[in-house]
């Protein structure tokens, strides 16, 4: 075998200056004794038995099964010391038979009467295991090829120090299972725990334990995987980074080792060492590529070509970083050098992203791949297209119904594909879409099918952003109904399970904006305050919003106006549904003593919901307009035909407070439009729809609202000559009063 052949082996003696450098260590050593003893007791009777050959024995099915799965997890996962090995050798999920767990026991007690001759007869056995078609094939058969290609170049001085450390490895293992006698269940727990705990470098010296290729390969494809579909089952953040430090540590030229400490890093936003490591993966990436040049031979044009793949994808990447912090030039020159790269290695998947990318940051429509394209390069455009709807939306530039109509075709690709990933996206960019152009209901029902749908594919369940989004769509409806304690066990749910950056954003969003809302509705302005100054790190805009609507409700318009004022100033940068309300708002700040320019504001406001196809905005609009034209402007009759046409939209899709609001507006409408001696006939038929009003008042905990109600009734009754009516009403303010104290200048105030 040649020395290229050997290399490609994997494992290479400690001598070697070759990158891809793999030792036989004293745990894959036991691993091949297994294997031996299992291969003894499976020959056939007609070979007899001796003192060396044990009885053949019959294995059942689930004996071959747990094997199997054993030898999958040794030979897979980084070594361990030999107290765990033995616990998993006789746990219920991978014990051994009986039977070869007693010779196997032997053999290891044999180890040091025997002497270096177990060594010498184990490299038989595996010469004429191999030399068996059985075995030819399959990952067993592979992993003793390589032990056989490596002990193959030993010299007798390896060959006797790797006995020594064999026999190390076993007698510290036998000591720490006679001063730990833990059960085999305890012992498979924290093995669940924690799949990837090594030998401390200093138990055997240069046979201490170490990640081969393969290993580390599948250990970093297996969590950078996860880190996309299902973040909360790869490993934590300090635990990942000890086990990537080890795999640098024996392999430092693995680029993409780096490139998940990369990865890692931003899961707990520490940029600067994500930079540092996303460089390192670019160095290592070109000293490899080198290496492999200079050694020549005939797999260096596939290794170069490797390498320039990690290379693009690392430029893809730098690209995201410098457009994330407003480094558009800088971003787009990545984007121009990663796809040169992709041009020169044919990769359509990397292509298409760096495309979109650079449609997303010139403001252009995302490139529709051609119908032959690859299911890759699909992926990549619809991440693409989802990024393009949502960027559209914000920007107000498309009507919905194209936008509605790309999705629906980007979704019906995405579900022919199978690609689940997508298809949640999807679904959580439909849910935000309702959400801003005032379908509350529908954008509900789109959150609760995704949390229904089964989004298992390949025995894989994603687990992604698009959950995320969805169940903090929930949470928001929740707190808008008035189920407070509902929406915080879904905030504590998404902080459940999404733990880590970018989720976080999310979740912490929703759980500070539930928070200053029921703040608001209950009158505590220190602590609306507080969230306000919370939101502000995450989202500016709508941190000022809510800041003025506090100020608002606290009755301090000079501070309110001049927050509005300076959030309108650059009215150019804000989406169109945080300008319109902005307007909404400042149009508050003239009531009651200019209401002409509250209409003027309001006007605005309206011709911009309409511009942007915000009909919920559109509908609150036409309800503060119905409020000045009835309580300022005392025209009834004028105020109820804005009030009709707002109040389908708001009671079909609105939050129970402006169901409540508009309710109780409509209801002082009818009732003042009414001659004088119907209107306690009318006041009685509404009374079902005000008393539903002040419950709903009541369970958002907003008590200066229910009061407002309380006492509009007992005036009006008063008016009306219904003492009785009148001191039902009275008595109920007093007892909430009592119970809840309200300053008299919060009162009867509309906001």
């Amino acid at each position: 075998m040649s020395k290229k052949e050997a290399e490609n082996a994997c494992f290479w003696l400690s001598n070697q200056s070759t990158s891809k450098m793999d030792v036989l260590t004293p745990h894959k050593m036991v691993v091949v004794f297994l294997i031996q003893e299992y291969m003894r007791l499976k020959k056939s009777p007609d070979s007899g038995t001796t003192e060396e050959q044990p009885p053949a024995i019959e294995l059942s099915y689930a004996d071959r099964k747990r094997f199997c799965m054993l030898l999958l997890k040794l030979i897979q996962y980084p070594d361990m010391p030999y107290k765990d090995l033995h616990g998993l050798l006789v746990s219920p999920t991978y014990g051994l038979h009986p039977v070869h767990l007693e010779e196997f026991t032997k053999l290891m007690k044999l180890l040091k009467s025997v002497g270096i001759d177990v060594l010498f007869d184990l490299y038989n056995d595996i010469d004429k295991l191999i030399m068996d078609n059985s075995v030819l094939i399959g990952i067993v058969g592979l992993h003793l090829r390589k032990v056989f290609v490596t002990m193959d170049k030993m010299n007798f001085q390896e060959v006797m120090e790797l006995y020594q450390a064999t026999i190390a490895y076993y007698d510290k293992g036998m000591e720490a299972m006679e001063a730990e006698k833990h059960e085999a269940s305890e012992i498979e727990a924290s093995l669940q725990h924690s799949q990837y705990k090594p030998i401390e470098p200093c138990d055997h010296g240069t046979f201490a334990a170490k990640w081969s290729v393969k290993q580390s390969e599948l250990f970093v494809a297996q969590q950078t995987a996860l880190l996309k579909e299902n973040e909360v089952k790869a490993l934590p953040p300090n635990e990942l980074q000890e086990r990537l430090d080890e795999i640098i540590h024996d392999r430092p030229q693995y680029s993409q080792a780096y490139f998940l400490q990369y990865l890692n890093n931003l899961r707990v936003r520490d940029v600067n060492n994500a930079i540092q490591a996303l460089h390192r993966s670019f160095d290592r990436g070109t000293t490899a590529s080198s290496a492999a040049v200079a050694n020549g031979g005939s797999s260096v044009p596939a290794a170069s070509e490797s390498y320039t793949k990690e290379y693009q994808y690392c430029n893809l990447n730098l690209a995201i970083l410098h457009s994330h912090f407003g480094h558009q030039q800088h971003a787009l020159k990545s984007l121009q050098e990663c796809i040169t790269l992709a041009h020169d290695n044919g990769d359509l998947t990397c292509l298409h992203l760096a495309q979109s990318w650079i449609a997303r940051l010139n403001n252009h429509d995302t490139p529709i791949p051609e119908k032959n394209s690859s299911i890759s390069a699909i992926h990549a455009t619809s991440l693409g297209v989802l990024a393009g709807l949502q960027s559209s939306c914000r920007a107000g530039d498309a009507v919905p119904s194209k936008l509605f109509g790309l999705l629906m075709l980007n979704d019906h690709l995405n579900c022919q594909r199978s690609m689940m990933d997508l298809v949640a996206n999807g679904t959580a960019v439909r849910a935000a879409l309702w959400t801003v152009y005032g379908k509350h209901e529908m954008a509900s029902l789109c959150a609760q099918i995704l949390m229904n749908a089964d989004l298992k594919s390949l025995d894989k369940i994603y687990n992604g952003e698009g959950i995320c989004q969805v169940i903090c769509t929930i949470a928001v409806r929740l707190a808008f109904l008035g189920e407070f304690n509902l929406a915080i066990v879904m905030v504590k749910h998404a902080k459940d399970r999404f733990p880590r950056y970018p989720h976080t954003i999310a979740w912490s969003v929703t759980d500070h904006y539930i928070t200053l809302t029921r703040a608001i509705y209950r009158g505590h302005w220190a602590e609306a305050i507080g969230e306000c100054q919370k939101l502000h790190s995450f989202d500016k805009p709508l941190a000022l919003l809510q800041f003025a609507h506090v100020m608002l409700a606290k009755l301090d318009i000079t501070t309110a106006k001049t927050i509005i004022l300076r959030l309108l100033k650059n009215s150019d940068a804000l989406e169109p549904l945080i300008h319109v309300r902005a307007l909404i708002l400042y149009a508050n700040t003239f009531m009651p003593a200019h209401h002409a320019g509250a209409l003027s504001e309001l006007g605005k406001a309206q011709d911009l919901a309409r511009k942007y196809y915000l009909e919920y905005e559109d509908a609150i609009i036409d309800l503060h307009i119905g409020y000045i034209y009835l309580v300022h402007m005392h025209v009834p009759r004028q105020a109820l035909v804005p009030l009709k046409s707002c109040l389908e939209t708001i009671l079909a899709n609105g939050p129970i407070y402006d169901k409540s609001r508009a309710i109780f507006t409509f209801a002082r409408a009818l009732v003042e439009a009414e001659e004088k001696q119907n209107r306690l006939e009318k006041l009685v038929t509404l009374m079902p729809m005000l008393e539903e009003a002040m419950e709903n008042f009541e369970k958002l905990e907003c008590y200066s609202k229910a009061k407002d109600m309380y006492i509009y009734l007992a005036k009006t009754f008063h008016s009306l000559g219904q003492h009785d009516e009148q001191n039902r009403f009275a008595y109920r303010y007093r007892v909430l009063q009592e119970q809840f104290p309200t300053e008299l200048q919060y009162l009867n105030i509309f906001h």
